[in-house]
Order: structure tokens, then C-alpha cells, then sequence
């Protein structure tokens, strides 16, 4: 899915919903990998993902809950497809 600016699957308004350093960094690692239409499985970020195996999990939950990746049960395991920024959800006000 790249933006209009760039060949780069990355949309620059993850950065503007202010998400935590991790979730920020797990999207990265799916924009990274997702370089073909199919969704990418849980075991592949834990290959290349550099923190604790529990921060990717709350990450891929967090990009879930907003709706910027979308999860698929692919048996075994699950695996990630990205979704446009059109789709995804703000965050919940504080409070």
C-alpha cells in the first residue's frame, strides 16, 4: 500500500496518532515486510523483532485494536495484513 509520495508502504499518519515507541517500531517491521499482498505471520516479526516476544504481541494487539493491521488466523499461527489509513481508528480519548 504505498503512499502517494513514495513507493514506500509506510503511511507517514502512524506518526501522528502518537502511538508508543513499539508500536510505532512493530509497524515498521510489517510495513517492511509486507512487500507482497500476502499477510505476514507472527513467527516471521519474532525473527527480526529485537525486544521481548511479549512487546511484539501488545504491538500487533495495539495495531489491531486501531484497525492498522488486520489479523488472520492462519492456522497455526496468526499473520498480519496491513489496512489503508482510511480504515483505521483513532485513538480512544484518555479519560
Amino acid at each position: 500500500m504505498p503512499n502517494a509520495q513514495s513507493n514506500s508502504p509506510v503511511a507517514q499518519e502512524i506518526f501522528q496518532l502518537g502511538p508508543p515507541v513499539e508500536t510505532v517500531s512493530a509497524y515498521l517491521l510489517v510495513c517492511g515486510l509486507a512487500a507482497d499482498p500476502a499477510p505476514v505471520p507472527h513467527s516471521r516479526l519474532l525473527e527480526v523483532w529485537n525486544g521481548a516476544p511479549a512487546a511484539l504481541d501488545a504491538a500487533m494487539a495495539e495495531l489491531a485494536r486501531r484497525a492498522i493491521v488486520v489479523v488472520e488466523d492462519g492456522g497455526a499461527e496468526s499473520a498480519y495484513r496491513l489496512q489503508p489509513p482510511a480504515r483505521w481508528r483513532p485513538p480512544e480519548p484518555a479519560g
